[in-house]
């Protein structure tokens, strides 16, 4: 059984989970035109990057997948410019030892 989905407003380069998860969601809030924000499987932005969130306009942008992203090491933000913050909404998943 999978826990239950966490939200986070963040507002800097920030590690949401460590280990197995799932993006579920995220929302870009931008400060100006020409905003990007970069989410990554992984502990870093060495990790396996799963989306770039960017907008030409100072509208935002959403990003919601037809089915959860399974992250296999954890999920990391990586600010880029012009971004006010990124709201994400991920679920932690159970790995077989139980945790």
């Amino acid at each position: 059984m999978n826990s239950l989905p966490m939200w986070e407003w963040v507002t800097s380069d920030r590690v949401l989970a460590i280990g197995p998860c799932e993006l579920i969601y995220a929302h870009l809030v931008v400060s100006a035109a020409s905003a990007d924000t970069h989410l990554y499987d992984g502990k870093s932005a060495a990790g396996k990057k799963i989306v770039t969130l960017v907008s030409a306009v100072a509208t935002g942008m959403n990003f919601a997948p037809p089915e959860p992203i399974k992250c296999e090491q954890g999920l990391y933000v990586d600010f880029g410019t012009n971004v006010t913050g990124v709201l994400v909404q991920w679920r932690p998943l159970r790995t077989a030892e139980g945790d």
